[in-house]
């Protein structure tokens, strides 16, 4: 199971065509692992996404179709974010311009889906040492964290 970040999904809708046969064969990749629960999201990443695009634009009605996808925090995952909360490190993860401008900010949310689902985190950032970057989030809870690349790889091996 692999958690996607709002990057990633920036990255597929803005960049990879849905037209030609190629893609087309990508897309449906994508598609049935979304339908089968094999990638999933969190609903800060759902709020991101939803900030990027225009209500009107065909990437958000693509996600507006999929918002089941888009998993609320459970009760052990708050528990998750508390305990990684505790670490001043941690803390830099959620920018004070996001909350001064009350934007959602989604890499603790995603870090506790997919510690609590034993699942693979797909991100565009890379690992920064000394940082609270999503890799860094990561590799504090324990969790595999891969690149945009390594998760197309992947997702076309699984027709």
């Amino acid at each position: 199971m692999y958690v996607l970040d709002t990057n990633i999904f920036r990255k597929l809708l803005d960049h990879l065509p849905k037209k030609g046969k190629a893609f087309e064969g990508v897309w449906e990749c994508i598609e049935n692992a979304i339908l089968n629960g094999e990638c999933i999201s969190v609903d800060e990443c759902f709020n991101e996404i939803a900030n990027h695009y225009s209500d009107e634009s065909d990437n958000y009605k693509w996600v507006y179709q999929r918002k089941a996808m888009f998993l609320n925090p459970t009760n052990e995952e708050s528990l998750i974010i508390r305990e990684l909360f505790k670490k001043a490190k941690m803390q830099e993860s959620v920018h004070q311009k996001n909350i001064l401008a009350n934007r959602p900010s989604a890499d603790v949310y995603i870090a506790a889906k997919a510690k609590s689902m034993n699942a693979i985190v797909v991100t565009a950032e890379d690992y920064k040492p000394h940082s609270a970057q999503l890799p860094n989030i990561c590799e504090e809870l324990g969790i595999q964290c891969i690149s945009y690349d390594d998760f197309m790889a992947a997702i076309t091996k699984m027709k």
